[in-house]
């Protein structure tokens, strides 16, 4: 039971095909060789991550992250020719620095939007929708003479 919902969870993101696909003691992993060198590569960033406390540089994770569509297209112009170890060694690539690229350029894109946001005129722009959002939902009504539906006796 346990196996078979790891290979449906495996099976959102991986082709699942078993010569592609490492086996032990005769069972089929529940992703692919490349898919399980993305996961490590993950991994390995997150540990990297956690000792190095900073994101690995971004043009050498640009650059190496490249090989994975080189392998793919190389196994396309091949049609399909091509050994699991290389696609497990572009997988970890692929895991470890296409993420670490991604987490680059989006810290890259957070410091570019907060100095945007320091920008002298951006302040004077905040501060004045602020005050003018507390204006108007602060508003002070004039107090009616009476009800609505008061009658004199």
């Amino acid at each position: 039971m346990f196996y078979r919902v790891l290979m449906w969870l495996g099976s959102w993101w991986c082709h699942q095909l078993p010569a592609r696909s490492p086996h032990l003691f005769g069972v089929q992993f529940p992703l692919c060789w490349r898919c399980t060198g993305i996961l490590f590569g993950a991994l390995a960033l997150f540990c990297w991550l956690l000792a190095k406390k900073r994101v690995p540089p971004l043009v050498p994770c640009l650059l190496l992250s490249l090989l994975v569509p080189a392998d793919v297209l190389h196994a396309v112009l091949t049609h399909g020719d091509g050994n699991n170890a290389r696609r497990l060694v572009t997988g970890l690539l692929w895991g470890f620095c296409a993420t670490g690229a991604t987490l680059q350029l989006l810290k890259l894109l957070a410091d570019a939007s907060r100095a945007d946001a320091s920008a002298p005129h951006v302040r004077a722009g905040l501060r004045r929708r602020r005050v003018y959002s507390f204006l108007k939902f602060n508003q002070v009504r004039p107090a009616t003479e009476g009800r609505r539906f008061h009658r004199e006796i």
